[in-house]
C-alpha cells in the first residue's frame, strides 16, 4: 500500500518557542536530555501550511506520522492532534533506548515500513539530514521552510 511519511516538528507543529530547550551539542545523543524541550510539545502552534498539506495528502493517501519524540510523549502528542488537525495520523514515536541520529532513526522505521509490505510514495520533513536520507533511499521528498527548532 501507498503511504506518506510526515514529520511532525518543523512540519505540522511550530516548537519555536521552546528552541532555548534543545540540549547542547554534546547532550544530543542522549534521549533524557530532550526531554525538557519536548515536555513543553503542548504549547506548540500548529503550522497552517503543514496542516493544510496533511489535509490535502490525506485524501490520497494515509499519511504516517514519524517522529524523533520519544514514546513517553504519545499523550501529549495525541492530545495535540486531536486538538489542531483534522483527523489524529498514525504515529511512530522513538523507542527511549533508542539513541540514534534522527536520520537513522527514521531510516530504521523506513525499513520496517517497507518489510511491512509500505510503499512510500513520497516523504514531507524538514531535517536536511533525514531529506537527505529519504534521497539516498529512493524516496521522493519534500522539505518545508520551516524548520524544528532542534535542526542545525
Amino acid at each position: 500500500m501507498d503511504i506518506v511519511i510526515m514529520d511532525l516538528d518543523g512540519v505540522l507543529c511550530d516548537n519555536s518557542h521552546r528552541a532555548h530547550l534543545v540540549p547542547p551539542a554534546d547532550q544530543q545523543h542522549r534521549n533524557e536530555a530532550w526531554q525538557p524541550f519536548v515536555a513543553e510539545c503542548a504549547n506548540d502552534a500548529p503550522i497552517a501550511a503543514g496542516v493544510a498539506m496533511l489535509r490535502m495528502v490525506s485524501r490520497d493517501y494515509p499519511v504516517v506520522v514519524v517522529t524523533s519524540r520519544q514514546e513517553i510523549f504519545y499523550h501529549e502528542t495525541y492530545a495535540w492532534c486531536r486538538k489542531h488537525l483534522p483527523k489524529v495520523p498514525e504515529t511512530i514515536f522513538r523507542r527511549a533506548d533508542d539513541h540514534s541520529s534522527p536520520a537513522d532513526y527514521k531510516r530504521s522505521v523506513l525499513e520496517r515500513l517497507r518489510r511491512y509490505g509500505h510503499t512510500i510514495a513520497f516523504a514531507i520533513d524538514d531535517d536536511p539530514a533525514i531529506v537527505a536520507m529519504y534521497n539516498a533511499e529512493g524516496v521522493p521528498t519534500f522539505q518545508p521552510s520551516t524548520r524544528c527548532s532542534s535542526c542545525k
